[in-house]
């Protein structure tokens, strides 16, 4: 049987209209900035500095998840050496769960899509999550999300995306130095065609204070949780820069395979917002079934360009990409369209869940309605909220540290990077 997809069905190389830019007046007013809140998994000592001076040019608390080589004594001994006293770091425990975290389309990605499909984000959705939680509880009304391989973020910089909040209710910055991309859009750029970087919850600023989204368990977590508000003209971009740490996408060539369900789901997702269409089609197994032809295509055509790549990744780029091909044949149209079901469904009850959660308890307390418990540095929680900052009054920011990147060759956790080689991986976590 011919296979016959609607032209409009296929991936598009750039989404970059579907985040507005209007900026603020600058040289008015900023509004302040409550938490910088960063998924850790990295050795603090080695990550985490750059997240410590950003707080404390902003004057803003620094709160931190902690798991895998991250702990939250080593976070406080970092801020204590950089005499920073406005941290908040949280060990999470082996294990954790939490009600408000349980989601019928985790699921489906634990348990009904096949082994190659599994999440390859590990622990990082939930401690997003967490964060978004906190704020409420404890009446933050702006965060800053920041991956902990993110560096180079300019105080400025960071005041223009915040600002930006007034407008909308999720703001990002650009990561292009080295592109946030998946694997198989690496491999697209890398055979000559276009390929543009998106909005990323690496570098990321959402308002509290109206109903947000929550980040699901699969790849592409962040364009999921901002999915409503790119419908809805609510997703903005600074397009200020940021740097993430170097790493060989192609290497382990398993990471394309774990990432090929989330990046189908969101690539699919955003293709219709790109044409003007909404949810309803991406709930039919029809429209699965005509994007999966059109992914298929548009693998198969990177790997008919591989001659044009350098021959020092070719084959490593190839594997890669087969390796993502080989996982989308083992998945089906109704996959998709039975977790874009629940997934909307988790939204519903977590709005609502949300709405009614205690606001303004002092962060002890908020860490206690989610069964968590945290290490102050100095008296962080003492100190006075941020005021409003002038953009032109000058701060003394601390130099910028540009670590060094990971091997390339090591497994990654929570995060697109490699993450030196880790310890045994907790309960319930994914290290790939």
């Amino acid at each position: 049987m011919i296979r016959r997809v609607r032209p409009f069905i296929r991936q598009h190389e750039t989404h970059r209209h579907l985040a507005g830019r209007i900026l603020p007046v600058l040289s008015r007013w900023l509004t302040a900035l409550d938490a910088i809140i960063v998924p850790a998994s990295r050795p603090a000592a080695q990550n985490l500095v750059h997240a410590v001076d950003l707080a404390r040019a902003l004057n803003c608390r620094l709160v931190v998840f902690c798991s895998h080589q991250a702990r939250a004594a080593e976070v406080n001994a970092l801020a204590a050496a950089r005499q920073f006293d406005r941290v908040l770091a949280i060990d999470l425990p082996p294990g954790y769960g939490h009600k408000l975290l349980n989601f019928t389309s985790s699921g489906i990605t634990r348990g009904e899509l096949p082994a190659v499909c599994e999440n390859p984000n590990g622990d990082l959705s939930t401690k997003r999550n967490l964060g978004l939680l906190l704020a409420r509880i404890a009446g933050w009304k702006r965060i800053f999300f920041m991956d902990d391989d993110i560096r180079n973020v300019a105080p400025d910089d960071l005041r223009a995306t915040i600002s930006m909040l007034g407008r909308y209710q999720t703001a990002g910055m650009r990561v292009i130095d080295f592109p946030d991309n998946s694997v198989v859009c690496h491999a697209n750029r890398q055979t000559g065609r276009a390929q543009d970087v998106f909005v990323s919850g690496s570098v990321l600023a959402v308002s509290t204070t109206k109903p947000f989204n929550f980040f699901p368990e699969v790849y592409n977590e962040d364009w999921l949780f901002f999915y409503d508000d790119a419908r809805s003209g609510q997703l903005g971009s600074s397009d200020r820069p940021a740097t993430q740490l170097r790493y060989d996408p192609f290497e382990p060539p398993q990471r394309a395979e774990r990432q090929e369900f989330g990046d189908v789901l969101a690539e699919g997702l955003y293709a219709l917002l790109d044409e003007g269409h909404g949810i309803t089609m991406a709930t039919t197994t029809e429209y699965w079934n005509q994007f999966l032809g059109a992914r298929r295509d548009f693998l198969e055509n990177i790997l008919k360009r591989a001659d044009k790549v350098d021959p020092d990744i070719q084959a490593k780029m190839v594997s890669a990409v087969q390796t993502a091909m080989l996982s989308l044949m083992q998945t089906k149209p109704a996959m998709y369209e039975n977790y874009v079901k629940a997934w909307r469904k988790d939204i519903s009850a977590w709005a609502e869940n949300v709405k009614h959660l205690p606001r303004s308890l002092s962060v002890e307390s908020a860490l206690g309605e989610l069964g968590l418990t945290g290490s102050a540095s100095g008296q962080a929680e003492a100190s006075p909220p941020p005021l409003l900052v002038a953009p032109n009054v000058p701060v003394a920011d601390a130099p910028v540290i540009n670590a060094p990147a990971t091997d390339a060759s090591a497994l990654r956790v929570g995060a697109d990077t490699p993450v030196p080689a880790p310890e045994p991986a907790m309960p319930g976590n994914v290290a790939i």
